[in-house]
């Protein structure tokens, strides 16, 4: 919860790796790279997902 007046921010992942593939694991994406997975991001903390070249992502579920 948040006070009156406050503002929550997120923030905007930007993907500029080359073969990168994004995939949704229930309420966070995965960042993989050469099939091992890189990063874990709670999708709750993202404003948007900026992609950049050959970069791949699963379907929405």
């Amino acid at each position: 919860m948040y006070a009156t007046g406050s503002k929550h921010l997120l923030n905007t992942l930007y993907i500029t790796t080359q073969g990168t593939y994004l995939a949704r694991d229930g309420e966070t994406v995965l960042i993989r790279q050469e099939k091992e997975t890189k990063l874990h991001i709670p999708i709750h903390t993202l404003a948007g997902i900026i992609c950049f070249g050959q970069v791949s992502c699963s379907p929405p579920q």
